[in-house]
């Protein structure tokens, strides 16, 4: 005993101690009467034991004690690390007693739910839960199993009564005879929008996959002439808007570079431009191509496929050939035009997107509608803003800009140094008709540097005289001289009548400019006044 301090005080000041306050204290003393030995209890105390005492007695006491301390600690451990589990868990976790009610919400399941735990507590679980997933429970109240995985498909009910879809378990435990039901819950609306923006960036890597290995008709719009500047001038114009662009021409002409540039310059750029090619799609294929299949859709679908307006969702879907498209694709082609929505070949869920079109054709569309294979409700819808992508032979002062253009793209290419062009050459390029417009000029302009074995490019006999209906009038091409010249005035009205410098025409033509002063005075060229050498 301390002195000037009786066993009653030492319990008090022991218990009220954060150091000391869990320690047993056990009374021993004489005095029997009952009022003492409350007050010992009330003070914290868990035992009295009264003179005389068996020794044997109070170590058994004082190890059960002992024992019965060390369970309250660690069953206080666990409750806290229980806690701080329940606490942090990523998934919502709420306990319901059997009536229903419910007695525990943790912190993930207020996010979940868009509850407060105080708001929520004692209310009953039905109202958290659509009706399937209330039967579900009830269902398994009923059968008394210990624990049930539900599956998702399943819905709760946020606190504005928005379902959302679910997956969970469920665990029962019986205590003391009292029965409590413990549910954890994954919101899984977010899971799914991440899997679809999964496959959807899936299917945009392998789309853009093929893509990179597809070299594109030609690499960019090279020209100065009045047509080509025309197109450009429509491109800026439309850029800037949503409107749907139907892109009219030839093949070869460059209608995808037209497509490539409206994408590039409008407010959609930093999304995809995805292409489809109708007329090279089997027509059994081309609306799993357009809007995706599911799952065994049809013998081969083995996988869920995104389509191409999924992968262009935000930004730009280019069909090129869309006049080649089968009559009851157009309809379904019209309805995503109109409406912004689709379904996947098998499936039933609709899906929205937002999508800028760009269509090409080489087709007379307003013929092929008289002709009663292609809608006009669809062709109006396209045709909201045409551009016409002009024939080579229409713009033949721009053959010397791109004949350089991919003389030194090939050149560089297979490590050659090609400097010039000889003036036959280019006029009997200017006097080519080109039915394959500048998709045909660059592959032949490569298989020159390929057969080129100096710093001249070497041009065989392989294109065919142009035909009446195609090519240039007689009087165009009456003697080699004449289309030199034309050739010659023509290229230095686009440089200014510069001959000599970095964009001079002597460098255009691939001559020297002593050589083509030389051939100007011959030809009868006079310099313009005011035309600079540089």
């Amino acid at each position: 005993m301390m002195p000037g301090i009786d066993g009653f005080k030492t319990c008090q000041v022991l218990k009220e101690r954060p150091e000391t306050w869990d320690i047993p204290v056990i009374f021993m003393s004489a005095l029997s009467d009952t009022v003492d030995k409350i007050k010992g209890l009330r003070l914290g105390a868990v035992d009295y034991v009264t003179k005389p005492f068996q020794h044997e007695e109070v170590l058994a006491r004082v190890h059960t004690h002992l024992t019965v301390q060390r369970l309250k600690r660690e069953l206080a451990e666990r409750e806290a690390r229980l806690t701080a589990i329940v606490t942090s868990a990523m998934d919502g976790i709420l306990t319901f007693a059997v009536d229903g009610r419910v007695t525990l919400f943790n912190p993930a399941a207020e996010i979940v739910f868009g509850r407060v735990a105080a708001e929520t507590l004692g209310q009953p679980l039905d109202s958290l839960l659509s009706e399937p997933l209330r039967q579900v429970v009830r269902d398994y109240q009923q059968r008394g199993q210990s624990n049930l995985w539900v599956p998702e498909g399943l819905y709760a009910l946020r606190a504005d009564g928005k379902p959302f879809p679910v997956e969970a378990t469920l665990s029962r435990a019986t205590t003391a005879g009292q029965t409590l039901y413990t549910m954890i819950l994954r919101d899984i609306e977010a899971r799914k929008q991440a899997e679809a923006e999964f496959n959807r960036l899936h299917g945009l890597n392998l789309y853009l996959r093929d893509e990179i290995q597809t070299e594109h008709d030609f690499e960019e719009m090279v020209g100065a002439s009045a047509a080509l500047r025309a197109v450009l001038r429509e491109v800026e114009t439309v850029a800037s808007t949503q409107a749907t662009v139907l892109v009219a021409g030839e093949t070869g002409t460059g209608k995808e570079l037209i497509a490539r540039a409206i994408h590039n310059r409008g407010a959609r750029r930093a999304k995809p431009l995805i292409k489809l090619n109708c007329a090279t799609i089997p027509a059994s294929l081309a609306e799993s191509e357009l809007f995706g299949h599911e799952k065994g859709a049809f013998t081969g679908a083995l996988a869920r496929k995104l389509g191409r307006f999924e992968l262009a969702n935000g930004g730009t879907l280019f069909l090129d050939e869309v006049g080649e498209l089968p009559l009851d694709l157009q309809a379904k082609l019209l309805r995503v035009l109109q409406e912004g929505e689709f379904e996947r070949v098998g499936g039933s869920q609709t899906l929205k997107t937002d999508v800028r079109v760009i269509a090409a054709t080489n087709r007379d569309l307003e013929q092929r509608c008289r002709e009663g294979q292609f809608r006009p409700d669809l062709y109006y819808r396209l045709n909201v803003f045409p551009i016409q992508s002009p024939a080579l032979r229409d713009r033949r002062e721009d053959i010397p800009l791109l004949v350089r253009h991919f003389v030194q793209k090939y050149a560089a290419g297979l490590g050659k140094t090609i400097e010039t062009v000889p003036l036959a050459t280019l006029a009997r390029l200017q006097a080519y008709s080109w039915p394959g417009n500048v998709r045909e000029l660059q592959h032949v302009i490569e298989r020159a540097v390929i057969v080129s074995r100096g710093a001249t490019l070497e041009f065989g006999d392989w294109l065919r005289e142009p035909t009446a209906e195609t090519g240039p009038s007689k009087a165009s091409v009456t003697t080699l001289e004449e289309m030199e010249r034309e050739h010659i005035l023509k290229t230095l009205e686009i440089t200014g009548w510069r001959v000599s410098g970095e964009n001079g025409a002597a460098r255009l033509l691939g001559l020297k400019p002593t050589t083509l002063e030389a051939r100007m005075k011959k030809l009868g060229i006079e310099r313009k006044r005011g035309g600079s050498e540089i």
